[in-house]
């Protein structure tokens, strides 16, 4: 019996195997567990999907999907500001990097989407304190999910801005973003996105114009410098 037929199927299949394996994330910070609920937003899923369902899904696969807490969620400008790429906005929120997670199954793998821009900040101040390393961790959770399940989309992550109430921290988001960057150059199809230094006036502190009265989100000429620095590399980017 000729055995290399069998054993070049064997083969294949190995590859077969090897080629589709699903990544993981090994944590670098100690376990955590919530200390609310990951569901505590369902109510804007469920309209988001009540609304996108009257447009129909299939519109709306392969557009460039912004995911991510209320500084996305707030954007009213948006699509404008994006004009004429395809957008669409899944904010939600106060949301957390592990509700993100929860949600991806229903605000990103059925849009099937070309690119994926990532917004979150507030790990570090819901819930129980969380140190850098178990919000890059969270990011992680969520980025490898995007890896396994829309393996072709190209992700795209907004770092996370010095609003003014929460300056006793900065050291720590900062952290946290180093982390999350110093993953980002190390994979394939992850672009990091800086917006910190156009938050800054000349003189060196924060330009509070870009801030409404609550010192957190942002006003319409803070969201024109994000645009500022993410519109060029999405379109750098497009097809």
């Amino acid at each position: 019996m000729n055995k290399k037929p069998l054993l070049l199927i064997v083969a294949l299949i190995a590859l077969a195997i090897a080629c589709h394996k699903t990544l993981t994330h090994t944590p670098i910070g100690e376990k955590f567990t919530l200390n609310y609920e990951a569901n505590r937003f369902e109510k804007e899923i469920e309209a988001y999907e009540k609304a996108d369902a009257a447009i129909g899904l299939d519109k709306l696969q392969g557009q460039t999907v912004f995911y991510g807490s209320s500084s996305i969620r707030l954007w009213k400008s948006l699509k404008e500001d994006f004009a004429p790429m395809p957008v669409i906005n899944h904010g939600f929120g106060g949301s957390t990097f592990p509700e993100m997670t929860y949600y991806a199954e229903r605000m990103l793998v059925p849009y099937k989407p070309e690119k994926i821009v990532l917004y979150c900040e507030n790990d570090l101040f819901s819930g129980k304190e969380k140190t850098p390393e178990q919000v890059f961790d969270a990011f992680a959770e969520l980025a490898t999910l995007i890896q396994n399940r829309l393996p072709k989309a190209k992700v795209y992550y907004i770092s996370m801005k010095p609003s003014i109430s929460r300056k006793d921290k900065w050291n720590l988001t900062t952290k946290a973003d180093a982390l999350i960057k110093e993953y980002i150059d190390k994979h394939k199809n992850f672009t990091y996105m800086n917006i910190v230094p156009v938050m800054y006036r000349p003189n060196g502190t924060v330009n509070g114009e870009y801030f409404i009265k609550d010192s957190l989100h942002m006003t319409p000429k803070g969201y024109a410098q994000w645009t500022s620095v993410i519109r060029p590399v999405l379109l750098k980017n497009n097809k």
